[in-house]
């Protein structure tokens, strides 16, 4: 933590004193006050995940941009969602970030199954609300930013053929994972993910705004309402984003519960609480259309299995102290394919029949 830092951000945002809240993968955080509103400063990091960051403006600037885009965007669709207040200032001498002040984080081991299912629900409603608001950028993909040209997706051309590209290298990737790791060869599974892919072509119409990163650090409670922080925003298939949710809160951090990343959290001892907040999310995000349902499970379960083709392919690089900060050891990634090749099967059985109905009637519409 860099207290000069700290005090040339303070002085330029023309704040006296700050409380230390903590610190994320790439910021560290200060709760402030300014004619008497609360609100929330960051600063970079100089270092994360064992990496020195160097200055780049135009990444910061898109990160930056994009969350002020998402707050925007997100407090026009369900008000006070996100934090009214957002500016940064990035430059080589000073980057910082203030927003307004949300709320408390929650806490999952002290959540009931009730109160997990409404936050996930409220989390999920949100999303989809959040979606049908125009974004007005170009291009889609994650998003970039440049002098001339501001903030704009980093991919341009037909989203329609970028989205049937990456269905195919979903398949061959279960096709090469199945030839090297007879664990995960069944035949359900792969009829799953067929249809996985072939709902998603069938239903696909535009990319929308979306988030990518609602982990339970990014959630806030105020006044007994969700707020969501610290976005990743990109413009991107809808329902995948959904699906990447619930990729997250049924599989993803409990499996990942023993990394270093992670392990503060203890994942573990709450996944049920995390499994509320993923049934939850559904309900909210589909409104009850079980066709919408289906679609987010669809992609949960290609999420899923990009998941375990990026832990397979770690076991042929080197081990950086990014990939064991965030997967562990060799020998923790290698146990964990097992794990992900269960719960492939598991998801693939319990959906491969409402995935079919789907399709069906994707092609009857």
């Amino acid at each position: 933590m860099d207290n000069i830092k700290l005090e040339k951000a303070l002085q330029h945002a023309g704040i006296d004193s700050a409380e230390y809240l903590g610190e994320g993968a790439w910021h560290y955080a200060w709760k402030v006050s300014r004619a008497g509103i609360d609100l929330v400063l960051r600063i970079p990091k100089a270092s994360a995940y064992g990496k020195q960051v160097p200055f780049d403006e135009e990444t910061l600037k898109a990160d930056y941009g994009g969350t002020e885009l998402y707050y925007r965007t997100v407090n026009k669709a369900v008000a006070g969602a996100a934090p009214s207040f957002f500016q940064y200032h990035v430059s080589p001498e000073l980057t910082y970030t203030l927003e307004s002040f949300g709320g408390e984080k929650i806490d999952l081991h002290k959540l009931t199954d009730g109160e997990a299912y409404r936050i996930g629900r409220e989390i999920g409603y949100i999303h989809r609300k959040t979606e049908e608001i125009p974004h007005g950028l170009e291009g889609f993909g994650y998003l970039k930013w440049s002098q001339t040209q501001g903030l704009q997706g980093s991919l341009s051309g037909s989203a329609e053929a970028f989205l049937i590209e990456e269905s195919e290298e979903h398949l061959a990737d279960y096709q090469a994972l199945s030839a090297v790791l007879p664990e995960f060869e069944d035949k359900t599974l792969g009829e799953a993910i067929r249809m996985s892919v072939e709902l998603r072509k069938q239903t696909f119409t535009k990319t929308l705004l979306v988030n990518q990163d609602v982990s339970p650090e990014n959630i806030l409670m105020n006044d007994n309402r969700v707020v969501v922080i610290d976005p990743f925003p990109s413009v991107y298939y809808p329902r995948g984003m959904a699906g990447n949710f619930m990729n997250l809160y049924e599989t993803f951090f409990v499996a990942l519960a023993d990394t270093d990343r992670y392990k503060q959290h203890d994942f573990s001892a709450v996944a049920h609480i995390l499994r509320m907040i993923g049934n939850g999310f559904l309900e909210g995000y589909s409104e009850g259309d079980a066709h919408i349902a289906n679609q987010v499970r669809g992609e949960q379960l290609l999420q899923l299995l990009e998941t375990a083709n990026i832990h397979h392919q770690l076991l042929s690089e080197d081990m950086t102290e990014g990939i064991r900060i965030r997967y562990g050891t060799k020998q923790q990634i290698e146990n964990r394919l097992m794990l992900l090749s269960k719960e492939l099967k598991r998801l693939g059985a319990s959906e491969a029949g409402n995935l079919a109905k789907s399709v069906q009637s994707a092609y009857r519409e």
